[in-house]
């Protein structure tokens, strides 16, 4: 049995290949202008010296920010789900990861055979992202592998502002300029993102077991400053990078023995002294229709890139849901159209 995972990032294609459970091989490649061409290029090079063509792989999975753009892909599914097959093929006791990729990062939460209960996105700035770290590193004139280990000789870490891209690089460039020594630069850099990434899990639940995945888990730097901040050591596996298209591989494997893949339920919201707050939406119940966010009288709904092009609530409502949506026995009294009555599929559930 046959079968590969391709996952399409912003900055870089990651392809594995496997043949009867275990990995046949696999390859990591800068992502193209185009991701069609970026995705054939990776699976030639997965293949070659395999012996392989792509004819002889018999199922594929595509995953990341470029997956509906991959022609020879059998299916397409998040990498929300695929990080979260991914990393429990190598730890079933995993239940939170931290998914630092090149323009998002995620939070997740799953169970022990890989499927999500929670998570979270972060997509809205490039600041504590792989695209950020370059940006820095070459303004700083240091390789990129390179920084992670530099910001751990530093005598003291350089505090700084805001992890905001623009913002953060004027700093640096500053700091550079007054003499400061690039690994206190670096470190003062990394405890930033750091700081912001914890406040990522902690909208979640921060659990044991803890894994950091995507290509910033290669830094070393960063992982050791996540460590102390979550209180947790990370299990980290042979390469985090390929953990999203490994999960694609997975998934595709139990396509060809007919297994589904089980349901993928995104809650948004937070509990405080006054209650819980969730609104839960089912993804494979919820067809994208956007019903429900024409009609939701508190407009908290949106179609997010993180939910697979599904709804979602927005970002800016999931921290005040108890001030926005009064919660459904109210609006279903105050108004006959609401999201419960329009969504067919019966795929929003609210906790109050």
């Amino acid at each position: 049995m046959i079968v590969a995972g391709i996952d399409i990032g912003s900055r870089a294609a990651k392809v594995v290949v496997m043949k009867d459970g275990a990995i046949l091989s696999s390859t990591i490649t800068d992502t193209g202008p185009e991701s069609i061409k970026t995705a054939y290029a990776a699976i030639g090079m997965a293949l070659d010296g395999t012996g392989l063509t792509l004819e002889d792989i018999e199922y594929t999975v595509a995953t990341g920010y470029g997956r509906v753009l991959v022609p020879f892909a059998n299916e397409n599914i998040s990498e929300i789900s695929c990080h979260a097959r991914g990393i429990t093929w190598y730890f079933p006791s995993v239940r939170t990861i931290l998914d630092m990729g090149g323009q998002d990062c995620k939070a997740i939460n799953c169970d022990g055979n890989g499927v999500v209960t929670n998570f979270v996105m972060n997509d809205k700035c490039a600041g504590g992202t792989g695209r950020f770290l370059e940006l820095i590193a070459d303004v700083l004139g240091v390789r990129l592998e390179e920084i992670g280990e530099m910001s751990l000789t530093a005598k003291s870490a350089i505090p700084f502002n805001t992890v905001c891209a623009v913002f953060a690089k004027s700093e640096a460039i500053t700091y550079l300029r007054k003499g400061m020594a690039k690994s206190d630069i670096l470190a003062g850099l990394h405890d930033a993102i750091a700081t912001r990434s914890v406040n990522l899990l902690n909208r979640i639940s921060i659990m044991k077991d803890f894994t950091i995945t995507g290509g910033i888990a290669k830094n070393k730097g960063m992982v050791r400053r996540l460590a102390e901040k979550v209180g947790l050591e990370p299990l980290l596996c042979d390469d985090p990078q390929l953990v999203g298209a490994i999960g694609a591989a997975l998934f595709a494997r139990e396509r060809l023995q007919g297994k589904s893949i089980q349901a993928l339920k995104a809650q948004y919201g937070y509990a405080d002294g006054t209650g819980e707050y969730y609104i839960t939406i089912d993804m494979q119940k919820c067809d994208g229709c956007g019903r429900c966010v024409e009609a939701c009288p508190a407009q908290v709904f949106a179609i997010g890139r993180e939910a697979g092009d599904k709804v979602a609530v927005k970002d800016g409502a999931r921290k005040k849901l108890a001030l926005l949506c009064p919660g459904f026995n109210v609006c279903s009294k105050r108004n006959l159209v609401n999201c419960h009555s329009v969504c067919q599929k019966s795929a929003i559930e609210h906790s109050w």
